[in-house]
């Protein structure tokens, strides 16, 4: 997917920060009080925007907290590194909620991000969830990558069509027409942005960062997940201490497949963060 900035809509305020000689912008609606909820901080995945991957969930957990969600932007030079992320988020939250304590919600690459995010601010992010994130990189992960590197040189059409395959799990697709399936693909030419960001998803590991996390933590695994297999969500909800774990029946793009049950696991984690303790397992609502 192409990276799609997001216009702020009644509610929202449109802000940005500067990091590194770059502009990161970010919405907020800090609006009337909605109880005792932390803020929650939303950061989007691979190639992806708030506008992109939380349009569905982002006015939902509006209702219920305030939330900060923010559209990554790509840092000068050559390289992206995953301190370049986390600072970005780092700023977004003392610009918006200085010395305010969060709940840090990651999706995809934005998983990998806000863990080593609350590793490094524990004071800061004291409620964390994490949907179809990882430890680190593996050679599954590297030959998918390795193939949308080489889809990327030679074909958008193909690419696209690959990167749908990947994104959405079988179940999904088997209930589309040809048609229907097609209107998910995305034909554009990568970014430099999105290159880069690939190219760090092939380098991923926060074995370390990962084990030192104090949050109170949510993981969520998804079965269907042919970008980041669920043993990836599970090999997360080992090694943070305070955490449990959650699975829902879709592919990678669960904010598409299924926002409404991903919404309600999210949902209950911040509205009840003691009902489960850590090392739970916890079975979803059902639709």
């Amino acid at each position: 997917m192409q990276q799609q900035t997001l216009t702020a809509s009644p509610g929202l305020e449109a802000r940005e920060v500067v990091v590194a000689g770059v502009a990161v912008r970010y919405t907020d609606n800090p609006g009337p009080d909605r109880g005792d909820r932390l803020p929650t901080v939303l950061v989007h995945g691979t190639g992806g925007s708030t506008a992109t991957h939380f349009a569905f969930i982002e006015p939902m957990l509006a209702t219920r907290s305030r939330v900060i969600a923010i559209d990554l932007s790509e840092p000068e030079g050559d390289d992206l590194e995953l301190d370049d992320l986390v600072a970005q988020v780092a700023a977004v939250i003392e610009d918006a909620v200085p010395a305010t304590a969060v709940t840090v919600l990651g999706y995809s690459l934005g998983a990998v991000v806000a863990a080593a995010f609350a590793a490094r601010h524990p004071s800061v992010a004291r409620q964390l969830v994490l949907v179809a994130g990882w430890l680190r990189t593996d050679a599954q992960q590297r030959l998918r990558n390795e193939i949308w590197t080489q889809l990327a040189a030679v074909s958008p059409q193909a690419l696209a069509e690959y990167s749908t395959f990947c994104a959405f799990g079988s179940p999904f697709l088997h209930t589309r027409t040809d048609a229907q399936v097609a209107e998910l693909h995305r034909v554009a030419e990568p970014s430099s942005f999105l290159r880069k960001q690939m190219q760090l998803n092939r380098d991923i590991d926060i074995t370390d960062e990962a084990t030192a996390i104090a949050s109170r933590a949510l993981v969520i695994g998804l079965t269907e997940d042919h970008m980041v297999p669920r043993h990836h969500s599970q090999e997360l909800f080992g090694a943070i201490e305070d955490a449990r774990y959650a699975e829902l029946p879709t592919g990678h793009a669960v904010v598409f497949e299924r926002p409404a049950q991903l919404f309600a696991l999210i949902d209950e984690f911040t509205g009840h963060p003691d009902r489960h303790p850590a090392g739970s397992v916890i079975t979803p609502p059902l639709p």
